[in-house]
C-alpha cells in the first residue's frame, strides 16, 4: 500500500477509495466489488488503485473492518467476565452472532488470501479512521489485535488450561485450537455459499462443537 503519512491529498484519496469499497460492500455484497466500479465511483482509472494499493482485497480487508465495530463493542463487554469458562463462550457467541450477519467478509478477513498478518489492516484503518477505534482495555486489545484468527482463538483457550470445568491441557490446547478453527471455517463458508442456511442454526453448532471439545463432560450445554 502506497505511503500516505507525509501527503495530505494521498491520504484523503485512501480514505475516498475505502469508504466507496464499505458502500460496495454493503449494498452489493463483497463478492461483487471490483476495481472497475471503485474506479468509476470515485472519478479515478482503474489503474490508479493499483497506484494505492498492491491489489483489490488489500483495499477489501481495510473496507471490512468497519463491519468488527459492534462485533468489538460487544467483544469488550464480555472481556470483563469474570469466570474464564464463562467469558469464552460469551466471547464465542458474540463472534457467532456477528460472524454470520456477514459472512463473506468474515471469511475473507480472518481466513483470505490476507489474514495471516491482520495487524497491519487494523493500525492502517485506525490510523485513517481514528474516531471509529473503541478504546479497548490492554486484555482485548491483546486478543483483538492478534496477529491472525488462530492467535486470537488460542488466546481464548489458554485460561481454560486445568480450569475445573474443561478438559484443555497443554499437551492437547494445539490440537483443540486447529479443530476450532477448522470447524468455525467451515460454518461460516457454509453460511457464505447458502445465504438462506439459518444463522440461529449455524450459531448453535458453534458453540455446540466448543462445548464438545472444552468441556470436561461429553454433553453439550
Amino acid at each position: 500500500m502506497i505511503d500516505y503519512t507525509n501527503d495530505n491529498q494521498k491520504r484523503e484519496n485512501v480514505i475516498q477509495f475505502i469508504r466507496i469499497t464499505q458502500k460496495l460492500i454493503e449494498e452489493e455484497g463483497i463478492k461483487n466489488v471490483s476495481i472497475r466500479k471503485i474506479a468509476v465511483l470515485s472519478g479515478f482509472h482503474s489503474s490508479a488503485l493499483y497506484f494505492y494499493f498492491k491489489d483489490l482485497n488489500e483495499l477489501i480487508m481495510l473496507a471490512s473492518i468497519m463491519h468488527f465495530q459492534t462485533y468489538s463493542a460487544e467483544f469488550e463487554k464480555q472481556i470483563h467476565t469474570a469466570d474464564p469458562y464463562d467469558k469464552f463462550f460469551a466471547i464465542w457467541k458474540c463472534f457467532a452472532e456477528s460472524a454470520f450477519q456477514c459472512p463473506c467478509v468474515f471469511l475473507n478477513f480472518f481466513f483470505g488470501k490476507d489474514s495471516d498478518n491482520l495487524l497491519p489492516f487494523l493500525n492502517t484503518y485506525y490510523d485513517l479512521f481514528p474516531e471509529e477505534k473503541n478504546q479497548h482495555s490492554d486484555a482485548i486489545s491483546s486478543i483483538y489485535f492478534g496477529k491472525n484468527y488462530s492467535e486470537r482463538c488460542m488466546k481464548l483457550l489458554l485460561p481454560l488450561i486445568h480450569d475445573e470445568h474443561t478438559r484443555v491441557t497443554y499437551d492437547n490446547i494445539v490440537v483443540l485450537n486447529e479443530i476450532t478453527l477448522s470447524f468455525s471455517k467451515e460454518l461460516i463458508a457454509q453460511k457464505c455459499q447458502n445465504p438462506e442456511l439459518n444463522s440461529h442454526e449455524l450459531r448453535q453448532k458453534m458453540l455446540n462443537m466448543l462445548h464438545l471439545l472444552v468441556d470436561r463432560s461429553t454433553n453439550s450445554k
